[in-house]
């Protein structure tokens, strides 16, 4: 699915001989040792061995090249821009996401990083945030999800106040790094 999406992105922009879509596995990737200037990943690392994964990164990437790394954040908190009471704002607001227990969703990235012997390491906790509507869609209907009816009820109508005042958005926390390869 996602390689014909970008194979059809690709075409669309013009781009599908620069570029080369192969199946694979972060864990193993199908590339030789020190193949690319450049190696990102983002938002895999949750989903299995995160060290491994890393080791990979670090491995196809060539000697002086970056590495950069996003992750998903449980430790740090959802910013739900909202006219809720209290305890509902926190509920909104709390960790969430589905993370391997070998997987990496929090600031060990950034150790990670240093352990796979990566150097000039820049971290970079952020935030991104959604104010368009399909995103924040997605993002609205997974907290409602979490919540009470009673309390589907209150989110829904703080949804529609911040929407007439042009108020409403979702920051969602990821961890940031990158780092050369030595």
């Amino acid at each position: 699915y996602l390689l014909r999406e970008a194979a059809a992105l690709a075409k669309k922009e013009g781009i599908e001989g620069a570029i080369e879509l192969r199946e694979g596995n972060a864990e193993a990737l199908p590339f030789a040792d020190s193949h690319f200037d450049v190696t990102m990943a983002c938002t895999v690392m949750e989903e299995g061995n995160a060290d491994r994964m890393l080791a990979e990164c670090v491995r196809v990437t060539k000697s002086g090249g970056r590495v950069a790394v996003i992750v998903r954040s449980l430790d740090m908190p959802w910013w739900v821009n909202l006219p809720l009471r209290a305890d509902l704002k926190k509920k909104a607001e709390a960790q969430r996401g589905n993370v391997l227990k070998e997987g990496c969703a929090d600031a060990s990235l950034y150790r990670r990083m240093r352990q796979a012997g990566l150097k000039q390491l820049a971290m970079l906790p952020q935030w991104a945030t959604f104010s368009e509507r399909e995103r924040l869609q997605f993002q609205q209907e997974r907290i409602a999800a979490m919540l009470e009816p009673e309390e589907v009820n209150e989110w829904r109508k703080a949804i529609a106040q911040a929407e007439a005042e042009q108020t409403f958005f979702i920051a969602q926390p990821f961890h940031c790094a990158v780092g050369t390869k030595a």
